[in-house]
Parts: C-alpha cells; structure tokens; sequence
C-alpha cells in the first residue's frame, strides 16, 4: 500500500510538471512502430527498385547497342562478300576472254555442236514414236489384240524355222 501512495505521489508530481512546462522535444519513440516500419519497408523497395531500372535501362541500351553493331557487321559482311564475288566473277570472264584470244575456238567445239544435234534429234525421233504408239492404243483394243495375235504367230513361225 505504501508503494501505491509512493507511485500514485510520483505520477502526480509528474503531472503537474508536464502541465506547467509544455514539452519541447518530440518523443524518441514513434508513436505508430507499425506504421513507421511500413513507411521505411516502401522506402528502401522504392530505392531498390530505382537501382533496377537504371541498371535495366543501362543493359538494354548496351544490348541495343550490340545489335545494332551485329547488324552493321553483317551488312559490312554481306557487302565484302558480294565484292569477292563480283571480283571473282569478273577475273574469271577476263581469264577466259585471254585464254579464248590466245586459243581461238576450242577444237573439241564442232564435235560438241554435232553431238548435241544428234541428241536433239534422237530425243525428238522418240517422242514422235511414243505418240504414236499412244495414238495406236487408243484406236480400238480389236485392232490392237489382233496386231499382237499376228505378231505372236509370225514370230512363232520364226521360232519353228529356226
């Protein structure tokens, strides 16, 4: 009981001094721990988040940076390599009109020129006789049994002979 007065004297004396003296300085604790903390999570996210993006935006625009750069050096590839060839291309024709200056024609021209008349001509022999023998399938089946029995016999009477 005597502790109860003693702390009951202690907060009353405290209250009038507060009463009298109005307080200067904020208390050292928040009033809200909840609330601050929260408040202080966000801030440090916000920060995070910050540093991110100027990261990102930093990476994506070395990236770009780099693909722009591949596709220079592919155009760049893309042109040297048709040069080569058109150089190429060009020394060849140039090689060939000296060797044909030097040379004249080849020999073997005139063979070659045969040859391929000939072949032109047999191919041509060919496809006249495959339409007609599309035309003689077509004319009746009587007709075509009855080459094929002729031929049959004639060439069994060639068998006989023999």
């Amino acid at each position: 009981m005597a502790a109860n007065a003693l702390w009951a004297h202690i907060l009353q004396k405290d209250a009038i001094v507060q009463e009298s003296i109005p307080p200067i300085m904020p208390p050292l604790t928040p009033q809200d721990k909840t609330g601050t903390s929260m408040r202080m999570l966000i801030h440090d996210t916000q920060s995070t988040l910050e540093k991110f993006s100027e990261r990102l935006d930093t990476l994506m625009t070395r990236v770009d940076d780099c693909r722009n750069q591949v596709i220079n050096a592919n155009k760049l590839l893309d042109h040297e390599r048709d040069k080569v060839l058109t150089e190429m291309a060009d020394m060849s024709c140039r090689s060939q009109n000296e060797l044909k200056s030097h040379m004249g024609t080849p020999a073997q021209a005139h063979a070659l020129e045969l040859t391929h008349a000939s072949q032109v001509s047999t191919e041509n022999s060919i496809r006249a006789l495959e339409k007609r023998i599309d035309a003689l399938q077509t004319v009746s089946p009587t007709v075509t049994s009855d080459i094929s029995f002729a031929t049959i016999a004639h060439l069994s009477s060639s068998f006989n002979r023999i």
